[in-house]
């Protein structure tokens, strides 16, 4: 490997899995950055300096800090525009966003720009992930599900499914 080689890395590594249909996990990629919008979620339940973090693991340091976590559960829709993953439209005017704030909801752009009147606008096939924190993880897609109902714009699409799987465990 790369330490062998005298090339150690330090950085974030992410696998991208899935779990097939036997209940097998299967990797699909490796990437030297966070998913997305896997990471997400990750944010929203991390109170430590994210910064003093990474400063610690490029200096070799990791093992002095300890990162603190919020332990509730939590979970990001993303929002996508209309075509989306082919060809897809930009420049329709997002609305809604202001109304989609709170302590335990966060709004992260992702295919967002602003427009000469400074009107936030699609930019990119995914555009927004909305993601919450609750208890449980029904909680958590309860409020990211209301959060995203309050942010429009023409051709806005979303899946309806996000958590279902572990919402069922919890029953």
């Amino acid at each position: 490997g790369m330490a062998k080689d005298g090339l150690p890395y330090t950085g974030f590594l992410y696998a991208g899995v899935m779990i097939d249909g036997n209940g097998i996990p299967k990797v699909l990629e490796f990437n030297c950055r966070f998913g997305d919008p896997e990471t997400q979620p990750i944010m929203m339940r991390l109170q430590s300096d994210l910064a003093e973090l990474c400063l610690a693991a490029i200096d070799g340091k990791l093992d002095i800090v300890t990162a603190q976590w919020d332990n509730r559960a939590a979970l990001g829709v993303v929002m996508a525009t209309g075509g989306y993953p082919d060809t897809y439209r930009k420049g329709d005017v997002v609305s809604g966003l202001e109304k989609a704030s709170a302590a335990d909801l966060k709004v992260f752009h992702a295919g967002t720009a602003l427009n000469d009147a400074g009107e936030v606008i699609t930019s990119g096939g995914r555009v927004l992930c909305i993601t919450a924190l609750g208890d449980t993880v029904s909680t958590a897609q309860k409020r990211a599900y209301e959060g995203l109902k309050l942010i429009t714009w023409e051709q806005a699409y979303f899946r309806t499914d996000i958590g279902h799987r572990a919402v069922s465990r919890e029953k």
